[in-house]
């Protein structure tokens, strides 16, 4: 399979334009033409062709990485003399993006296991959690040991990858995920708690990279989705917990507020970016679901934080996540007509974040209604997860059956 995608990566002809926009940034077009190959079925070459023109444009970008580079693509037949892409590029950037669009999968795994530790509490078994994190470290293994095996070991790799203007974002969930085994661990052993703060501090020099590569950069405000927000947001709210679950108190108060500024900031960018710009394309269309996630985590975050009270701003939280619930279902008919990828997983974590979020009502406020309601919303997410795990497996085979 491997050496058939580096055939057509080999075939793939590209011309480059380069000049400067009317900002003074160098920018490149660029226009690609693929091959089909003989043994590639026209319906599934047809389906397909656009990411690999990406996957092409992702390598001959890394290849003549600069400073403030904006790159559109255009497909289709070369009018100019044509240069061939360099081999030598094979293995980097592309590699890379392709392997972190697995990391969502072990962040749902690891925030369902969260919902489960909750329900521990409203007379749930314990078995569901602990498999459930032993997967999600397997899975966040797997996926930094291929990131690293493209050349992610490297600092300079991983300070260009967390530049790159659409998937910069997503290198935050190799420090994000980690937090929140931690915080699982809390409850069985106090060997991690030294694990929590050096974890937090690695994510916030990430973090800190990430938004002051944003803030120093201007890119087109089209180019900005709803996935941004997962490594600034939820991130600092994972953390809190994590630091509050391994008896670091007052440095979890600090990341909260840390996560509460950064949802107010980038909050409202995100959302008028929605209301302003173009649609989203269908590759980021998913993403709308993570508007749920802001205040799924920091629910649980000051939850873990009040030892489970109700308070104002508890109710105030669920309030914002109910009105967020609410508007994803009137979204759901969209999402149902996208076809399944493995970002499908996108929806894992904020589905479980939701049940973790009831479930820890039905702790603080023990009504049958309450309690109903937290066991029906970890049964959905359980269902949901269990799903995407049967159609990403489906789609790997069938993808190397071919």
């Amino acid at each position: 399979m491997r050496s058939w995608l580096l055939r057509i990566v080999e075939s793939c002809r590209v011309v480059a334009y380069s000049y400067p926009n009317a900002s003074g940034e160098r920018s490149i077009s660029l226009n690609l033409v693929l091959s089909r190959p003989g043994s590639a079925r026209p319906g599934w070459w047809t389906h397909n062709r656009n990411v690999l023109a990406a996957l092409c444009a992702d390598l001959f970008v890394a290849h003549h990485q600069q400073e403030s580079t904006v790159v559109s693509i255009d497909s289709g037949t070369a009018a100019r003399p044509q240069t061939k892409l360099s081999a030598s590029t094979r293995p980097s950037a592309a590699g890379r993006a392709q392997v972190l669009r697995w990391f969502p999968l072990a962040l749902g795994l690891g925030g369902l296991g969260g919902a489960w530790r909750t329900a521990v509490g409203l007379g749930g078994p314990t078995w569901p959690t602990v498999t459930l994190t032993v997967l999600c470290l397997l899975a966040w293994l797997t996926a930094t040991a291929a990131y690293a095996a493209n050349g992610g070991w490297s600092l300079r790799a991983f300070f260009a990858d967390l530049r790159h203007p659409e998937q910069g974002f997503a290198v935050g969930y190799l420090t994000v995920v980690p937090m929140l085994l931690v915080a699982q661990a809390a409850q069985y052993t106090p060997a991690f708690r030294m694990f929590a703060p050096v974890l937090v501090a690695l994510w916030a020099v990430s973090t800190a990279a990430l938004v002051a590569h944003w803030i120093t950069t201007p890119r087109e405000h089209h180019e900005i989705h709803p996935g941004f927000s997962l490594p600034v947001v939820a991130g600092p709210f994972i953390a809190s917990i994590s630091l509050q679950a391994n008896g670091w108190h007052a440095p979890a108060q600090g990341a909260f507020a840390i996560g509460a500024f950064f949802w107010m900031m980038f909050g409202t960018l995100i959302t008028g970016r929605l209301m302003t710009q173009q649609p989203l394309p269908d590759a980021r269309f998913p993403t709308l679901v993570t508007l749920m996630v802001p205040p799924a985590t920091a629910s649980n975050a000051w939850f873990t934080l009040s030892g489970n009270r109700m308070t104002t701003v508890s109710l105030g939280l669920a309030a914002v996540l109910a009105m967020m619930t609410l508007i994803q279902l009137f979204i759901l008919p969209d999402y149902l007509r996208q076809p399944f990828t493995i970002s499908a997983w996108v929806f894992s974590f904020p589905l479980a974040s939701t049940a973790n979020v009831v479930g820890h009502w039905a702790i603080a406020n023990p009504q049958p209604a309450v309690d109903v309601a937290a066991w029906a919303t970890l049964a959905a997410a359980t269902a949901l997860v269990a799903l995407l795990a049967v159609r990403t497996g489906w789609l790997v085979a069938r993808t190397f059956r071919r």
